[in-house]
């Protein structure tokens, strides 16, 4: 493995940061699931385990490691990590063994996840849907971002249509490097 390893964040949040009501995302954007299954390709991906339920079974082409308290927790596909120092070795053993791995660790949700891992991440990949829901009592939010450490760009706006809401694709690139 020749390229250093670097964590990246994957996220749809609302304009509020609601990235979901604690089951499952508030929306479905037919096109952002296939930015994500490109910008996640070949990587593994590390979440938690209610993100886990929320999708259901594992996602091909990629690892799913999953963190949860639960020592006894186990599913098939999936890696269990108790903390996310082992959630991190399990991600680089898997890019070390796999051919056609990316060097790239995906931080894929949900919010205790994100919080966990972005003093760590180097950059964001976000798609900010232009709602802004309570999300309920188990809504999930992506930590506040302090502006001084993140370098935004956006990528593309997409308008809203009757089904869909619009968003937009940002990336954010730490201004200082991030260490795993």
């Amino acid at each position: 493995m020749s390229d250093p390893v670097e964590m990246v964040v994957v996220v749809a949040m609302a304009t509020n940061r609601v990235i979901g009501d604690g089951s499952s995302l508030i929306w479905h954007l037919p096109a952002d699931l296939k930015r994500v299954k490109a910008l996640t390709m070949g990587c593994p991906l590390i979440m938690g385990r209610r993100t886990w339920d929320s999708i259901g079974r594992p996602l091909p082409g990629r690892a799913s490691i999953v963190m949860t308290r639960d020592p006894d927790w186990a599913a098939d596909g999936a890696v269990r990590a108790g903390d996310l120092d082992t959630a991190i070795a399990s991600a680089k053993d898997w890019i070390a063994s796999t051919a056609d791995a990316r060097s790239e660790i995906i931080l894929f949700g949900g919010g205790e996840i994100y919080a966990a891992g972005l003093p760590r991440t180097s950059r964001i990949e976000a798609t900010i849907v232009d709602l802004a829901p309570d999300g309920g009592p188990q809504a999930a939010l992506f930590p506040e971002l302090d502006p001084a450490d993140w370098q935004p760009a956006v990528l593309e706006k997409v308008t809203a249509t009757d089904d869909v809401p619009g968003y937009r694709y940002e990336r954010l690139v730490r201004r200082t490097p991030a260490s795993l």
